[in-house]
């Protein structure tokens, strides 16, 4: 699924200086398919990582490896162009992390 253009500076200059409810639609409605996008990607980034964690296991190195983690938290962060701050990058990574290790515990027991 690809997004469609938002413009978010065009977006703001169109906002009227008394604004109603409804100049809430085009954010509310761009917040939710970026959602269903971000969804979209952290879902292809876990069967990455199940594919990464299947090749570990056949060829018998170890699927967790800190080091690893490191490297990606440090590459997210390196990527931040904010606002978010770095620290909050970081605490994202770290649940997505996290939550991909959850999932292949339970998928491999």
């Amino acid at each position: 699924m690809s997004l469609s253009p938002f413009d978010i500076d065009a977006a703001r200059a169109a906002v009227p200086t008394h604004p109603t409810p409804a100049d809430l639609r085009p954010w509310r409605d761009r917040i939710d398919s970026l959602d269903r996008e971000i969804l979209r990607l952290m879902n292809e980034r876990l069967q990455c990582a199940h594919e990464i964690g299947r090749i570990k296991r056949l060829i018998g190195m170890p699927v967790y490896v800190p080091a690893r983690e490191e490297e990606v938290l440090a590459n997210v962060c390196a990527a931040n162009a904010g606002p978010l701050t770095d620290a909050s990058v970081r605490r994202l990574f770290e649940r997505l992390i996290d939550e991909t290790r959850s999932s292949e515990r339970h998928l491999y027991g």
